[in-house]
């Protein structure tokens, strides 16, 4: 059994390094979800669209907008990035069944679940962070 140290990961990754690499990520996540959540609010005209596409009323667009800007705010910061990783994970799987449901096929979908998958490796890697882990 291999021991992690305080200098790396028991894989030989240095601690700092990806330390660095998880927080990128979650700055470049919390981009893409506040860009998006504000998106919903502002109430673009695609965003009206894609939620009328997929039969969904109005207001709950502007629910998806105001859970990923501060589920994206929230993954700035260590304590809160694993729960809204979780959170921004059930939007995700929602927008891809939304997609594939609405017959957009597996390609319009692709994002959601590229997006699934990275906020599933900050919810990996912040999961000591969880109020049930501790």
């Amino acid at each position: 059994m291999a021991i992690a140290t305080a200098t790396g990961g028991s894989d030989g990754v240095p601690g700092r390094a990806r330390a660095r690499a998880g927080l990128a990520l979650r700055v470049l996540l919390a981009a893409v979800f506040v860009a998006a959540g504000l998106m919903k609010l502002a109430a673009i005209e695609f965003e009206v669209q894609g939620f009328a596409h997929f039969g969904y009323a109005l207001w709950f667009m502007y629910v998806i907008g105001v859970l990923e800007l501060g589920a994206g705010l929230a993954l700035l910061f260590r304590r809160s990035a694993a729960p809204a990783a979780l959170l921004l994970g059930a939007v995700m799987v929602g927008a891809a069944f939304s997609h594939l449901r609405a017959g957009d096929g597996v390609l319009l979908a692709l994002p959601a679940f590229v997006l699934l998958a990275l906020l599933a490796v900050v919810g990996a890697a912040r999961r000591g962070d969880l109020p049930a882990a501790r």
